[in-house]
């Protein structure tokens, strides 16, 4: 007999895989236009959030449903429902709009407002992402054990900064000691680290939609999502223009490591 939580799983992943045509059809194909905050949404974004929350919706009417592209004014809305879906239809929508493969849909499943499991279908690959704590991790139907990497040299990171001298600074600094990529999408550089494709990443400005379903999925291999100065979990209330906060994701043996290089601790951690 599956618990409220099991059907969830699976209703999540039907509904993630169902929207995945018109992803892929809409790629570098659809108009674009620019926010308050000067961040790119395109009509893909909105019907994906639109469909996403109708079917997630009528099958738990219960649930409360958060997106980047949700319309609820200037005021937060309280988280109160046992679960919640947080979504970010379109993770790298500059790279969506433009045609670029490095983008993705991020779909997270909060219980009491912590991810306990996610989905992130990452173009690039054209496979789906998905897991959470103590129900492994999974490329498509493949179930994955993350690979053990020596942190050294040629270990990768996955960078997402902002233009500022902190962030500059932190970033010229792990240059010298590690590898950097760049893939757009914050959610990719979630998965890819608990897949082990990378050892890590360090973000200063992202949502909680960027990186809900990735906490998750790096949940699932016991890897640790850290947060600078922000408690971002669990979930207690929702905006879309809430201030971007700053963490590292990874091992723990990487988070380590990536604050001994920058000189600074996380103040959270999951």
């Amino acid at each position: 007999m599956e618990t409220g939580l099991e059907k969830r799983i699976a209703v999540g992943r039907q509904v993630v895989e169902g929207q995945i045509p018109y992803f892929v059809e809409s790629f570098g194909r659809v108009a674009s236009d620019w926010k308050y905050d000067g961040s790119r949404v395109t009509e893909a974004d909105l019907h994906l959030s639109g469909a996403f929350s109708a079917a997630l919706l009528d099958e738990f009417p219960d649930d409360q449903f958060f997106s980047e592209e949700l319309e609820h004014g200037d005021d937060a809305i309280a988280a109160t429902s046992r679960f919640a879906w947080l979504v970010d239809p379109i993770d790298g929508t500059n790279n969506f709009a433009r045609g670029i493969p490095n983008c993705s849909i991020s779909v997270a499943l909060l219980e009491e407002g912590n991810p306990v499991y996610g989905y992130i279908y990452d173009h690039g690959t054209r496979q789906l992402v998905h897991g959470g704590s103590d129900r492994g991790l999974w490329l498509d139907d493949r179930r994955q054990e993350r690979m053990a990497t020596d942190i050294g040299r040629q270990s990768i990171l996955s960078i997402q900064s902002l233009d500022d001298e902190t962030a500059l600074k932190e970033e010229n600094a792990l240059q010298m000691r590690f590898k950097q990529r760049a893939f757009g999408s914050s959610a990719i550089h979630m998965a890819y680290a608990a897949l082990g494709w990378t050892d890590g990443l360090i973000a200063h400005r992202v949502k909680s939609w960027d990186i809900a379903a990735g906490v998750a999925i790096l949940a699932a291999v016991g890897g640790s999502t850290r947060f600078f100065d922000t408690e971002v979990f669990p979930v207690r209330e929702f905006s879309t223009k809430t201030k971007g906060f700053g963490h590292i994701a990874g091992s723990h043996e990487m988070c380590d490591a990536i604050e001994e290089t920058i000189g600074r601790r996380c103040s959270y951690r999951i």
